[in-house]
């Protein structure tokens, strides 16, 4: 058991499946059930919370209480490492992958990092443990304490485009939701707000 939703790594004629789990990274063919191959990756409380991410052939996983990264590729019925790094410690959510590099909360800062070498591009403070999504070209990112912050996903500095406080600065741990031209947050107290960003 973990909290991470599994994810089709590789689509086509023979999916399979990467499952991140309280272990570690388990990949399975999607038709059949029977496991691929497997990469151990042992957290403290057995808390794997983030998504893994498909980086062309390899996977990308995170996980939060000082653990790390780490960009892994399959070698028969198991894995190696490419890189591994604790710049980018996915406690609660997913890191973005966009156009080579991971956007994503390193515990309580926001960084960027090459996905395929592990290099911190930059890092930003202040958002302490937050949430993200990719839409558009942008970076939806809602702070701990319920700031948004458009950004451009650029590789050689934070780059933000609006921010505004958009809740109460209780505990925000919720992913972005966007549908129809609005953007859905909520705080962990249940407060909602939906902004209409159709321009």
């Amino acid at each position: 058991a973990s909290y991470s939703s599994p994810i089709i790594i590789t689509p086509g004629e023979n999916p399979s499946v990467a499952f991140f789990n309280a272990v570690g990274l388990v990949v399975r063919a999607a038709n059949d059930g029977r496991e691929l191959w497997r990469f151990p990756w042992k957290t403290q409380y057995d808390v794997n919370a983030a998504t893994p991410i498909p980086v062309g052939g390899d996977v990308f996983i995170s996980s939060g209480y000082g653990h790390g990264g780490a960009l892994v590729r399959p070698s028969g019925k198991t894995a190696e490492p490419v890189w591994a790094s604790k710049s980018m410690r996915n406690q609660i959510n997913s890191s973005v992958l966009w156009q080579g590099h991971l956007y994503g909360f390193d515990e309580s800062s926001f960084n960027c990092l090459d996905a395929t070498s592990g290099t911190v591009k930059w890092k930003r403070g202040g958002l302490g443990k937050g949430s993200l999504v990719l839409a558009d070209g942008k970076l939806v990112i809602m702070s701990e304490k319920g700031q948004l912050v458009i950004a451009h996903p650029n590789p050689e500095k934070f780059e933000s485009l609006a921010e505004a406080q958009v809740l109460s600065k209780n505990r925000c741990w919720v992913v972005p939701t966007i549908a129809h031209g609005r953007i859905f947050v909520r705080n962990n107290e249940g407060d909602a707000v939906a902004l209409d960003v159709r321009g």
